[in-house]
Protein backbone atom coordinates (compact mmCIF):
# COMPACT_ATOMS: atom_id res chain seq x y z
CA UNK A 1 0.00 0.00 0.00
CA UNK A 2 1.42 3.20 -1.37
CA UNK A 3 1.96 5.87 1.66
CA UNK A 4 -0.24 8.58 0.43
CA UNK A 5 -3.08 5.94 -0.33
CA UNK A 6 -3.03 5.04 3.55
CA UNK A 7 -3.90 8.65 4.89
CA UNK A 8 -8.10 8.15 3.39
CA UNK A 9 -8.18 4.44 4.32
CA UNK A 10 -6.50 5.05 7.86
CA UNK A 11 -9.30 8.15 7.89
CA UNK A 12 -12.02 5.82 7.32
CA UNK A 13 -10.71 3.76 10.15
CA UNK A 14 -11.18 6.02 12.47
CA UNK A 15 -14.07 7.46 11.64
CA UNK A 16 -15.27 3.73 12.24
CA UNK A 17 -14.10 2.97 15.61
CA UNK A 18 -15.24 6.82 17.06
CA UNK A 19 -18.65 6.00 15.53
CA UNK A 20 -18.70 2.42 17.15
CA UNK A 21 -17.66 3.58 20.69
CA UNK A 22 -20.41 6.45 20.46
CA UNK A 23 -23.76 4.43 19.19
CA UNK A 24 -22.85 1.17 21.87
CA UNK A 25 -21.66 3.95 24.45
CA UNK A 26 -22.92 7.44 24.18
CA UNK A 27 -26.07 7.18 22.05
CA UNK A 28 -29.62 6.05 22.58
CA UNK A 29 -31.94 4.27 20.83
CA UNK A 30 -33.30 5.88 17.65
CA UNK A 31 -30.17 8.20 17.63
CA UNK A 32 -27.84 5.72 17.53
CA UNK A 33 -29.36 4.08 13.90
CA UNK A 34 -29.60 7.48 12.69
CA UNK A 35 -26.09 8.33 13.53
CA UNK A 36 -25.31 4.80 11.30
CA UNK A 37 -27.02 5.94 8.53
CA UNK A 38 -25.14 9.25 8.50
CA UNK A 39 -21.62 7.65 9.07
CA UNK A 40 -21.37 5.44 6.42
CA UNK A 41 -22.82 8.27 4.19
CA UNK A 42 -20.29 9.97 5.00
CA UNK A 43 -17.63 7.66 4.46
CA UNK A 44 -19.04 6.79 1.36
CA UNK A 45 -18.26 10.25 0.85
CA UNK A 46 -15.14 10.96 1.89
CA UNK A 47 -13.79 8.10 -0.40
CA UNK A 48 -15.80 9.81 -2.89
CA UNK A 49 -13.64 12.69 -2.51
CA UNK A 50 -10.10 10.56 -2.68
CA UNK A 51 -11.17 9.38 -5.66
CA UNK A 52 -13.43 6.22 -5.47
CA UNK A 53 -15.75 5.80 -8.17
CA UNK A 54 -19.43 4.00 -8.44
CA UNK A 55 -17.97 0.71 -9.45
CA UNK A 56 -15.03 1.35 -6.20
CA UNK A 57 -17.83 1.62 -3.73
CA UNK A 58 -20.38 -1.19 -5.55
CA UNK A 59 -22.99 1.44 -6.43
CA UNK A 60 -22.53 1.26 -9.95
CA UNK A 61 -26.52 0.79 -11.28
CA UNK A 62 -25.42 -1.17 -14.03
CA UNK A 63 -24.07 -4.49 -11.46
CA UNK A 64 -27.51 -3.74 -9.34
CA UNK A 65 -28.98 -6.82 -11.33
CA UNK A 66 -26.48 -9.11 -10.50
CA UNK A 67 -26.38 -8.19 -7.20
CA UNK A 68 -30.07 -8.45 -6.70
CA UNK A 69 -30.26 -11.93 -8.36
CA UNK A 70 -26.98 -13.36 -5.88
CA UNK A 71 -27.82 -11.62 -2.88
CA UNK A 72 -31.58 -12.98 -3.38
CA UNK A 73 -30.25 -16.30 -3.66
CA UNK A 74 -27.71 -15.64 -0.72
CA UNK A 75 -30.52 -14.28 1.90
CA UNK A 76 -32.37 -17.17 1.20
CA UNK A 77 -29.59 -19.51 2.13
CA UNK A 78 -28.65 -17.29 5.11
CA UNK A 79 -32.19 -17.27 6.24
CA UNK A 80 -32.64 -21.42 5.85
CA UNK A 81 -29.30 -21.84 8.06
CA UNK A 82 -31.35 -19.13 10.46
CA UNK A 83 -34.29 -21.18 10.74
CA UNK A 84 -32.16 -24.31 10.97
CA UNK A 85 -29.80 -22.85 14.34
CA UNK A 86 -33.30 -21.66 16.01
CA UNK A 87 -34.57 -25.18 15.38
CA UNK A 88 -31.71 -27.50 17.06
CA UNK A 89 -31.55 -27.84 21.21
CA UNK A 90 -27.64 -27.13 20.83
CA UNK A 91 -28.05 -23.39 19.44
CA UNK A 92 -31.47 -22.58 20.14
CA UNK A 93 -30.28 -20.72 23.31
CA UNK A 94 -28.51 -18.25 21.49
CA UNK A 95 -31.54 -17.17 20.51
CA UNK A 96 -32.80 -15.88 23.86
CA UNK A 97 -31.98 -12.13 23.40
CA UNK A 98 -34.50 -10.10 26.13
CA UNK A 99 -33.79 -7.13 23.90
CA UNK A 100 -35.94 -9.07 20.93
CA UNK A 101 -38.13 -11.45 23.92
CA UNK A 102 -39.29 -8.63 25.74
CA UNK A 103 -39.62 -5.74 22.94
CA UNK A 104 -43.05 -4.75 21.79
CA UNK A 105 -44.93 -5.33 18.33
CA UNK A 106 -44.35 -1.91 17.47
CA UNK A 107 -40.88 -1.96 18.57
CA UNK A 108 -40.14 -5.24 16.99
CA UNK A 109 -41.91 -3.52 13.51
CA UNK A 110 -39.59 -1.03 13.68
CA UNK A 111 -36.64 -3.37 13.99
CA UNK A 112 -37.78 -5.56 11.65
CA UNK A 113 -38.78 -2.74 8.96
CA UNK A 114 -36.81 0.04 10.20
CA UNK A 115 -33.34 -0.46 11.93
CA UNK A 116 -32.06 -4.24 10.39
CA UNK A 117 -32.58 -3.51 7.25
CA UNK A 118 -31.80 0.28 6.85
CA UNK A 119 -29.75 1.16 9.99
CA UNK A 120 -27.96 -2.21 10.33
CA UNK A 121 -27.35 -3.87 6.55
CA UNK A 122 -27.37 -0.78 4.39
CA UNK A 123 -25.30 1.46 6.85
CA UNK A 124 -23.02 -1.13 7.75
CA UNK A 125 -22.43 -2.70 4.24
CA UNK A 126 -22.10 0.46 2.93
CA UNK A 127 -19.43 2.07 5.01
CA UNK A 128 -17.26 -1.50 5.60
CA UNK A 129 -18.15 -3.35 1.62
CA UNK A 130 -18.46 0.02 0.09
CA UNK A 131 -16.64 2.87 1.45
CA UNK A 132 -13.37 1.32 3.50
CA UNK A 133 -13.40 -1.42 0.69
CA UNK A 134 -13.26 0.65 -1.89
CA UNK A 135 -10.50 2.97 -0.22
CA UNK A 136 -8.08 -0.20 0.51
CA UNK A 137 -8.62 -1.97 -3.08
CA UNK A 138 -7.33 1.12 -4.83
CA UNK A 139 -3.85 0.22 -3.15
CA UNK A 140 -4.12 -3.60 -1.88
CA UNK A 141 -5.62 -6.53 -3.74
CA UNK A 142 -9.37 -7.71 -3.55
CA UNK A 143 -8.66 -11.01 -1.10
CA UNK A 144 -6.42 -8.38 1.40
CA UNK A 145 -8.99 -5.54 1.30
CA UNK A 146 -11.51 -8.47 1.71
CA UNK A 147 -10.04 -9.61 4.62
CA UNK A 148 -9.10 -6.45 6.66
CA UNK A 149 -11.88 -4.82 6.41
CA UNK A 150 -13.80 -8.70 7.26
CA UNK A 151 -11.32 -8.04 10.69
CA UNK A 152 -12.57 -4.69 11.01
CA UNK A 153 -16.20 -5.67 10.87
CA UNK A 154 -15.50 -8.53 13.50
CA UNK A 155 -13.89 -6.02 16.22
CA UNK A 156 -16.74 -3.52 15.58
CA UNK A 157 -18.84 -6.14 17.53
CA UNK A 158 -17.12 -6.62 20.83
CA UNK A 159 -18.43 -3.59 22.44
CA UNK A 160 -22.09 -4.38 21.47
CA UNK A 161 -21.39 -7.84 22.78
CA UNK A 162 -20.31 -6.75 25.65
CA UNK A 163 -22.83 -4.22 26.45
CA UNK A 164 -25.61 -7.01 25.83
CA UNK A 165 -24.20 -10.08 27.52
CA UNK A 166 -25.44 -9.53 30.50
CA UNK A 167 -28.89 -9.85 29.53
CA UNK A 168 -28.34 -12.56 27.33
CA UNK A 169 -29.28 -15.82 28.98
CA UNK A 170 -26.78 -17.54 26.84
CA UNK A 171 -24.58 -15.90 29.38
CA UNK A 172 -26.00 -18.34 32.20
CA UNK A 173 -24.04 -21.19 29.42
CA UNK A 174 -20.99 -20.29 31.26
CA UNK A 175 -20.70 -20.29 35.41
CA UNK A 176 -17.36 -17.94 35.35
CA UNK A 177 -19.02 -14.54 33.68
CA UNK A 178 -15.73 -13.17 32.99
CA UNK A 179 -14.95 -16.09 31.64
CA UNK A 180 -17.83 -16.26 29.47
CA UNK A 181 -18.07 -12.41 28.55
CA UNK A 182 -13.97 -13.50 26.95
CA UNK A 183 -15.78 -16.62 25.54
CA UNK A 184 -18.73 -14.39 24.17
CA UNK A 185 -16.77 -11.67 22.50
CA UNK A 186 -13.96 -14.27 21.32
CA UNK A 187 -17.07 -16.30 19.03
CA UNK A 188 -19.08 -13.25 18.22
CA UNK A 189 -15.93 -11.35 16.60
CA UNK A 190 -14.55 -14.74 14.50
CA UNK A 191 -18.46 -15.13 13.71
CA UNK A 192 -18.45 -12.07 12.54
CA UNK A 193 -15.53 -11.68 10.81
CA UNK A 194 -16.36 -14.96 8.79
CA UNK A 195 -19.64 -13.67 7.92
CA UNK A 196 -17.88 -10.34 6.63
CA UNK A 197 -15.56 -12.77 4.29
CA UNK A 198 -18.72 -13.85 3.01
CA UNK A 199 -20.31 -10.09 2.66
CA UNK A 200 -17.09 -9.18 0.68
CA UNK A 201 -17.32 -12.38 -1.71
CA UNK A 202 -21.15 -11.63 -2.47
CA UNK A 203 -19.36 -7.61 -3.44
CA UNK A 204 -16.33 -9.20 -5.24
CA UNK A 205 -18.34 -11.61 -7.12
CA UNK A 206 -21.61 -9.26 -7.83
CA UNK A 207 -19.22 -6.07 -8.04
CA UNK A 208 -22.69 -4.86 -5.79
CA UNK A 209 -22.83 -3.63 -2.84
CA UNK A 210 -26.79 -4.98 -3.33
CA UNK A 211 -25.71 -8.66 -2.59
CA UNK A 212 -24.66 -8.10 0.52
CA UNK A 213 -27.46 -5.91 1.85
CA UNK A 214 -29.79 -8.08 1.05
CA UNK A 215 -28.32 -11.23 2.92
CA UNK A 216 -27.06 -9.27 5.69
CA UNK A 217 -30.37 -7.54 6.33
CA UNK A 218 -31.94 -11.90 5.50
CA UNK A 219 -29.39 -13.23 8.13
CA UNK A 220 -30.67 -10.62 11.17
CA UNK A 221 -34.29 -9.97 10.33
CA UNK A 222 -34.74 -14.54 9.89
CA UNK A 223 -32.78 -14.35 13.70
CA UNK A 224 -34.54 -11.83 15.39
CA UNK A 225 -37.80 -13.34 14.33
CA UNK A 226 -36.66 -16.46 14.81
CA UNK A 227 -35.66 -15.24 18.72
CA UNK A 228 -40.07 -13.82 19.09
CA UNK A 229 -41.22 -17.08 17.49
CA UNK A 230 -39.12 -19.32 20.17
CA UNK A 231 -40.30 -17.05 22.83
CA UNK A 232 -43.87 -16.86 21.94
CA UNK A 233 -43.97 -20.79 21.68
CA UNK A 234 -41.91 -20.56 25.16
CA UNK A 235 -44.85 -18.45 26.68
CA UNK A 236 -42.59 -15.67 27.02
Amino acid sequence: MEPRGLAPAVGGVAVLALHNLAVHRLLPAPADAAASLLTAAGLAAMARRAGCSDADLGLRAADAGAGLRLGLAAAAVAAGGVAVAASLPATRPFFADRRVTQAGRGQAAYHLAVRIPLATALAEELAFRGALFGLLRRRCSPAAAAALTSLLFGASHVLPTLGHYDGNPAGDLVADRRRGRRLAVLGTTLATTAAGWVFAGLRLRSHSLVAPVLAHAATNATAYAAARRLARAAGG
